[in-house]
Formats: C-alpha cells, sequence, structure tokens
C-alpha cells in the first residue's frame, strides 16, 4: 500500500511537472509534440513592440559617412519628449539637413554583420578570414509610412517593405 501511495505522489508530480514544462518551447516527454515557438522577439529603442504605429519628432543627424542623411536624432515619439535624443536610420527616406521631421512609421530591425560561424568555420578549415566593418549584432531602422513635415519631402519605397498584400 506504501509503495502504491509514493507512485500516486510521484505520478501527480510528474504531472504538474509535465503542465508547467508544456509552456515551454521545447516538447515535453509524455506529451503529443507540438511546433516550438519562436524566440523571444527583440525590442526596439523607441518603443518595446517591433511594428507599432509610431510618430517621431526630430532633426537629421548631420555626420559624415556612409548612410548620414538618414539618420534621425528622435526627441519626440507619439508626443512624448525623450530624455535625450536618440539616432536612429530611416530606410525609405532621405532626410533633409537642419529641417525638424515629424514621421509616421514603425520600428523593425535586423540582424546585421558577420556571425561568428563564419569565423569558426574558417578557423576549422584553415582559412584566415577578414571581418566585415559592421559587427554582428541586432539593429533596428524606422520605415516611414506617412511624412508630416516637412511636407514636400518624398518616401521612397513606402510600401515595398510590407510583408503582406492588402485587400484592394
Amino acid at each position: 500500500m506504501k509503495s502504491f501511495a509514493y507512485l500516486a505522489v510521484a505520478v501527480a508530480v510528474f504531472g504538474i511537472l509535465n503542465d508547467t514544462l508544456a509552456d515551454e518551447p521545447f516538447p515535453v516527454i509524455g506529451k503529443e509534440a507540438r511546433p516550438l515557438r519562436g524566440p523571444r522577439e527583440p525590442g526596439g529603442i523607441l518603443n518595446d513592440r517591433l511594428g507599432t504605429y509610431l510618430t517621431i519628432e526630430g532633426v537629421r543627424a548631420d555626420v559624415f559617412g556612409k548612410g548620414g542623411e538618414r539618420i534621425l536624432l528622435v526627441d519626440t515619439v507619439n508626443g512624448k519628449m525623450l530624455a535625450k535624443p536618440v539616432g536612429i536610420v530611416v530606410q525609405n527616406l532621405e532626410l533633409p539637413s537642419k529641417k525638424r521631421c515629424i514621421l509616421k512609421g514603425y520600428e523593425t530591425g535586423e540582424m546585421g554583420g558577420e556571425p561568428p560561424a563564419v569565423f569558426a568555420a574558417a578557423k576549422e578549415q584553415g582559412k584566415k578570414f577578414f571581418p566585415a566593418q559592421a559587427a554582428w549584432a541586432w539593429h533596428t531602422y524606422v520605415v516611414v509610412l506617412i511624412v508630416k513635415a516637412p511636407e514636400d519631402l518624398p518616401i521612397k519605397r513606402a510600401f515595398e517593405t510590407r510583408t503582406f498584400s492588402p485587400r484592394e
């Protein structure tokens, strides 16, 4: 009788653990296989959730070098002033120098640079590998959908970055 009680407790504990672990991204023994959840969504620098519709305000960062005309020093997000301006790349717009911009769109991102796997594979094969200038890292950027100011600023490829087709 004692061994039956231990067995019942063990089954109950395993059931509780199994149900608790079922929310994890890995399949659990004793349950049918479920599709794995994707990795945690990375956050942005303007908002915690990527893809959120935002109104951003700021001026172009007058820096020299590649892409300088696309970096906006954002000082206001959705009408709220930031404690310190944040620089972010604007993907589909060439920003005017010394003009305040009010843009509506969303923040998204991608991994960029050379992944560590490339170095490891080169080393394994006895090859020398010279890294790209950009380090392997998460980079965010803004896709502009509407320009509020300056009004004459043309958007380039505003909707080509979307991953779905709108119903007409």
